[in-house]
């Protein structure tokens, strides 16, 4: 479920609202992991009650929801992904998040021209057995892995709280929406709980809230040809919107002497390879995850078009590390 971590904060004052965190503020950062990433909390408050408040709504819900949404493991009386997974062909009882996620799952994969493919569990399990084993897998065992990528063989039950894969050899894996998506959940009960400025990043994922003394947040997104991690390719001011950063630069396979990236494009079942990275710039941050995994499988140009076209602000890197705004003409 990881994402790139290619945005970074750049904004060194966060505040938190006045309902919330009033009198005067100090600054307060909290870490935490979930959805295989780091995930940081950055808050001024008015005390370190009124921040720890907030910390545990925050990284309350990612942790409930990583357990939700993880394919890798079971948890005793949660009815989540791994366990829908493996009773493929059959129909599973799942919590309602899952039946929530899985069908703003297949809601992306019309809006992407089915280019972000949450039923690619079976080909994505090969790919992430690679990067464990250093070994590529065979073309023969992609092929017949992609026969069980069909959405349409993924049915969903609100009413009784179902799931069911008609294929017994389809899984899901929800890595290109569920943080994002989860992100966001976390920021909406973090504003429901009143706090209206801080910022939540989680990886390549980063939800603005508010503003930073008066100004708009500055955040920062990586530079994807330096090895060092904390290098801008770009800076952006914004305030209450979602930036999420799809990269081919880190969990890579390299095979001798070819680096292959974990985004897997489901019309070659093969690493993408045609940008550095894509940033989408939107309010909800889970469409934004979505469509920044698919505009990293996209050539520049028809990237920024789709951008253009679907009304959203991307910044695209080429392979040759140029910068381009969908904004821009």
């Amino acid at each position: 479920m990881k994402k790139t971590a290619a945005l970074l904060l750049a904004a060194l004052m966060l505040l938190c609202s006045a309902a919330s965190c009033g009198g005067a503020r100090t600054r307060f950062t909290a870490y935490d992991y979930s959805f295989d990433t780091d995930v940081t909390l950055i808050a001024y408050c008015g005390s370190e009650k009124a921040f720890d408040d907030l910390r545990q709504t925050v990284f309350g819900e990612m942790r409930r929801l990583h357990r939700i949404f993880d394919i890798y493991h079971t948890y005793e009386g949660v009815d989540n992904l791994c366990a829908v997974n493996a009773l493929a062909g059959q129909e599973a009882p799942a919590e309602p998040e899952v039946l929530e996620l899985l069908t703003f799952g297949k809601e992306v994969y019309d809006l992407t021209g089915g280019r972000v493919n949450i039923a690619m569990g079976a080909v994505l399990s090969l790919w992430h057995e690679a990067r464990e084993t250093g070994v590529l897998p065979e073309e023969s065992a992609l092929r017949a892995a992609g026969e069980h990528c069909d959405i349409e063989n993924l049915r969903l039950d609100p009413k009784k709280q179902t799931v069911t894969l008609l294929d017994p050899a389809m899984s899901l894996d929800v890595g290109a929406v569920a943080k994002g998506w989860a992100a966001q959940r976390a920021a909406d009960a973090a504003e429901q709980a009143g706090y209206t400025d801080f910022v939540l990043s989680a990886g390549g994922n980063v939800i603005v809230r508010g503003q930073a003394d008066g100004r708009p947040w500055r955040v920062g997104v990586r530079d994807p040809q330096s090895e060092d991690g904390t290098a801008l390719a770009a800076q952006l001011e914004t305030s209450d919107t979602a930036l999420v950063t799809s990269g081919g630069y880190e969990r890579n396979l390299t095979v001798d002497g070819k680096t292959y990236c974990h985004i897997i494009d489901p019309a070659t079942l093969y690493p993408a390879d045609k940008l550095l990275s894509a940033t989408v710039i939107l309010p909800d941050s889970g469409l934004a995850d979505g469509y920044s995994t698919a505009l990293f499988l996209m050539e520049p140009r028809e990237a920024l078009d789709f951008a253009r076209a679907h009304g959203f602000r991307a910044l695209i890197i080429d392979k040759s590390g140029a910068v381009l705004d969908s904004g821009e003409q």
